[in-house]
C-alpha cells in the first residue's frame, strides 16, 4: 500500500498521493468516509461526504501530531475501532501535506523565475537595440571625419604645409583609435570580465580556508579582459586551484597595464621557490593561448609567473 502511494506521489505529485492514501485508508479500515484537513481547510476526502469540521465531534478527529493535520472519520464508531491504524494514516498524510507545501513553494519560485527570465529578455532586447543605434550613431561621424582627412591627405583640398600634414596624421591616428574603441565597447555580446573581481572571488575564500596571506596590487579601477567570459573565469579558478596544491602561506598577485601591447600582465608569486609544476603551467598556457594571451616565467629570484591577457579597451582606466 505504502509503495503504491509513494509511487503515485512521485509520478503525479503530493496531491495525487493524498487522494491515493485516503482511498487506501478507506479500503483497509472499512469506515464510511474520510476527510483530510490542513488547519480549517479541507484538502481532500474519500467515501461519504463528511459535515464541516466545526460540526464534527472530537472523537471523530485523528490528529497527525504536527499541529496542522486532522483526519476526520465517518462514522464515529469507525474512528474508535480503527484509531491506531488511522493515526498512522494521519501521520503519513501530514508528511504528504508538507511535501505538497514544498511543491507549491517550488512552483511559485519557478513561476517567479520564468517572469524574471521574460523581463530580462525584454530588457536585453531593449539594450541590444540601444547598443546597435549607439554603435551606428557614433561610428558614422568618425567615418565622415576619416573621409575628409583622407581627402586632405591626398591633396584634394589643396596643398598642405608640413605642419598641416602632421596635424592631419595625428587626427587620422586619433580617429582610427576612436573607431577601434567604439567597435570594442559596443560589440555584440556581454560585458568583458573584470580580472580583478574574478581573482578576489577565487582567492579570498582560499585565503580564509587555508589561512594564507593574500596580497593584491592593482592600480586600475577595473581590469576588463577581452575573450570568452567562461574561459576567463575557468582560467582564474584553475590558477587558484593549482596554487592551493603548493601549500604556500603567502600569495602575491600584481596586475599591471601594458598599454602599448593592449595587454594586462598578471604577476603571481608565493613564498615557495617555485610557483607551479610544469603540467599545471601547461594547462594554464593552453587556456591563455585560446584567449589570445601568453605565459612567461621569471626564473631568477624573486620567482614569478606572468600571465599576459588581452585588454578589452585600448587604454585601461587608472585611479
Amino acid at each position: 500500500m505504502l509503495a503504491a502511494v509513494a509511487e503515485r506521489s512521485l509520478t503525479d505529485g503530493a496531491r495525487a498521493g493524498l487522494d491515493a492514501l485516503l482511498n487506501e485508508a478507506l479500503r483497509l479500515t472499512g469506515v464510511a468516509g474520510l476527510a483530510l484537513h490542513e488547519g480549517r481547510a479541507r484538502v481532500t476526502e474519500a467515501g461519504l461526504r463528511l459535515p464541516p469540521l466545526s460540526r464534527l465531534r472530537a472523537t471523530q478527529l485523528i490528529p497527525a501530531g504536527d499541529g496542522r493535520t486532522l483526519l476526520a472519520v465517518l462514522p464515529e464508531r469507525g474512528a474508535l475501532e480503527q484509531r491506531e491504524v488511522l493515526v498512522r494514516f494521519a501521520r503519513l498524510a501530514g508528511t504528504l501535506l508538507a511535501a505538497r507545501r514544498r511543491e507549491a513553494a517550488l512552483q511559485q519560485r519557478q513561476a517567479a523565475l520564468c517572469r524574471e527570465v521574460q523581463r530580462q529578455r525584454r530588457e536585453l532586447a531593449y539594450r541590444e537595440g540601444n547598443r546597435s543605434r549607439a554603435s551606428h550613431d557614433l561610428r558614422t561621424p568618425v567615418l565622415v571625419i576619416q573621409g575628409y582627412l583622407d581627402m586632405m591627405n591626398k591633396g584634394l583640398t589643396g596643398e598642405l604645409t608640413p605642419a598641416m600634414k602632421r596635424y592631419v596624421e595625428r587626427m587620422q591616428s586619433a580617429t582610427q583609435d576612436m573607431a577601434v574603441l567604439i567597435s570594442r565597447q559596443l560589440a555584440r555580446g556581454g560585458a568583458p570580465e573584470d580580472l580583478r573581481s574574478l581573482l578576489l572571488e577565487a582567492f579570498e575564500p582560499l585565503a580564509r580556508s587555508r589561512k594564507l596571506t593574500l596580497n593584491v596590487e592593482c592600480s586600475a579601477k577595473s581590469v576588463p579582459v577581452r575573450g570568452n567570459s567562461n574561459m576567463v573565469e575557468q582560467l582564474v579558478r584553475l590558477l587558484a586551484r593549482d596554487l592551493a596544491t603548493t601549500r604556500a602561506r603567502v600569495v602575491n598577485l600584481r596586475i599591471e597595464a601594458q598599454e602599448h601591447l593592449g595587454m594586462w600582465r598578471l604577476g603571481v608569486s608565493t613564498d615557495k621557490p617555485r610557483v607551479l609544476q610544469s603540467r599545471q603551467m601547461d594547462r594554464l598556457e593552453q587556456l591563455l593561448h585560446r584567449l589570445g594571451g601568453t605565459l612567461s616565467i621569471q626564473d631568477e629570484p624573486p620567482f614569478e609567473l606572468r600571465l599576459h591577457l588581452p585588454a578589452a579597451i585600448s587604454a585601461p582606466a587608472r585611479r
